[in-house]
Parts: structure tokens; sequence; C-alpha cells
């Protein structure tokens, strides 16, 4: 037998012989479960803070209409970001580890990169371990690897958990004051300017603006791309103020190339929107404004 007739003889072997180990595999086989970071039920949190590294704290709190922020501003809250974050609890845990105190230094947790309280429950943040990228977290006296979804909610400023919403939930405007248009509600039904819908009436008769329905509807639906702390260095060159029924509100306005950006410098913050979804806001792109 030659060499090569050798070599094929030994290949058709090997072959034959992982034919045979995956026909043989088990299918279907169950994935490992893996245990969670904690039994608490995460529904039942009514109270959290946030210690960050930075220093800064931020401190939410469940009411009966919901998550609301009430440190270091008082406003209220998305509830989507803050239940994300609390999904924590259920976190699939990949190693435990019986870390004694003066080990913890070793897994960033002493000090701590952040701390998260969900009621009476602790939770610290360390640092992430090389080969995965997962987080060390300390919990119920044991160090947990976990993967690394939850540190950047501790990493965000307080206005990233502001509700994006600008008028907030279910909120009831009076009147809208913009740069190129004023809009008040009629409760007669009745107005000395232009009319359109909803008892709305356009203060001065013929002033340059978009279509009354359109913008008041803008305004009730109006949600921000993002939410951030207020930038005094910004070009605020024009102001809106809406007066609701549980009192006025004023935005500083802003402009970019591509967003039209909405500050509360009574609350440190500004929302971000679409250039589109500004102009319908302002009255000056009409409902097809993009």
């Amino acid at each position: 037998m030659t060499a090569r007739a050798r070599l094929n003889l030994v290949l058709g072997v090997i072959v034959a012989a992982l034919v045979t180990f995956i026909a043989l595999a088990p299918e279907n086989e169950a994935p490992v479960e893996l245990e969670r970071l904690s039994s608490e039920d995460s529904r039942g949190v009514s109270h959290v803070r946030l210690h960050l590294d930075s220093g800064a704290t931020i401190e939410l709190r469940r009411t009966d209409e919901g998550w609301r922020l009430t440190e270091p501003i008082r406003a209220a809250a998305n509830a989507f970001r803050v239940d994300t974050l609390l999904t924590v609890l259920g976190a699939p845990v990949h190693t435990l580890i019986d870390a004694p105190p003066e080990t913890l230094s070793r897994y960033g947790l002493e000090p701590p990169r952040a701390r998260l309280e969900l009621d009476q429950v602790e939770i610290l943040f360390g640092d992430t371990e090389p080969i995965h990228g997962r987080r060390y977290l300390l919990y119920d006296g044991r160090v947990a690897l976990v993967d690394d979804a939850y540190f950047s909610h501790l990493a965000s400023s307080a206005a990233n958990y502001v509700d994006p919403a600008l008028l907030g939930t279910n909120a009831v405007a009076k009147r809208i004051e913009l740069p190129r248009m004023t809009l008040y509600r009629d409760g007669n039904g009745h107005g000395d300017g232009d009319g359109d819908g909803d008892g709305w009436r356009r203060e001065t008769p013929g002033s340059d603006g978009g279509d009354i329905e359109h913008v008041v509807e803008a305004w009730r639906s109006a949600q921000a791309t993002a939410v951030r702390p207020y930038e005094p260095s910004l070009e605020w060159n024009d102001s809106i103020r809406i007066e609701l029924e549980e009192g006025p509100l004023t935005f500083d306005l802003a402009r970019t190339e591509y967003e039209i950006i909405l500050g509360r410098r009574d609350l440190g913050i500004q929302y971000h929107m679409t250039k589109g979804a500004g102009a319908r806001l302002l009255g000056e792109g009409g409902k097809n404004a993009s």
C-alpha cells in the first residue's frame, strides 16, 4: 500500500468517526438554567437609589402615577428605563465566588464602581473580567459574575431617567405661546382669532404658523429622542411658554443643523427633537414635516 493510500484510509476513518459522533449526539439538549442573582420580585420595588462612581446620587420612587425622580431633580421618570434597571435582580449568574472582604478590591468592589439600592436590597458593581467582559457584582455576601447589561444605567446622569414626554402624562394645555404664534383654548368654542378644532384659537388672526389642530396634537404627543443635562453654552435664541392646568412650563429654544432642542433651565435638562418633530411643535412644518 502506498503512502497516499494509507493517508486516504486514515482520513476516511476520521471522517467516519465524526459522522458517527454527530449522528449519536443527543438532540434538543436543554440549555443549562443559570441561577438568578436574586429571588426578589422587581415589581415590588418602590424605592431606588443609585450611588454613582462620580459621587452623584439619583433617587426614584414609585407612586400611584408611576415612577418619579426625587433627587437631584423632581420630574416624572422614564418608566421603561427604570424597569430595565430593575431586571438586574433576575440577572443570570455565570459564576458565584465566596470572596472574603479583604479580597473585594481585586474585583473592583472595594471601593465599588457604583452602588444600587432597591428598597432594602443593596448591589455593588465592580470591574469586568477580561475574557467575556462580564461584570462582578456583590450581592448577599457573595461575588456574582453576570453579563454587563446593567452598569450603563448607573453610569448615566439624572437627565437620562427623565420621562421623554415634554408635557408629561395626561397633561391638559390651555395656552401655547410659540415664537411665531400664540394659541389658546376657548372653552366656549368662540374666539376673536382664527379657529381650528377642539376649541383652540390663534390669538392673532392670519399670523404665520401651521395648522392649529396639528400644532396642538404635536404638543399633546411630543416625545424627545433624548433627554440630556442642560447646556448653557447652546445658542438659546428664543423661548416657549405652555400653560397647563397645573401651572406654566417654560422652554428655552435652540436649533442645530439636525435638531431642535427645548431646554428646561429650571430642571437642568434639555429635550432633543428631530428637525421635523420640532417644526411641528413650532407650527413651522405643518402636518407633512418630517
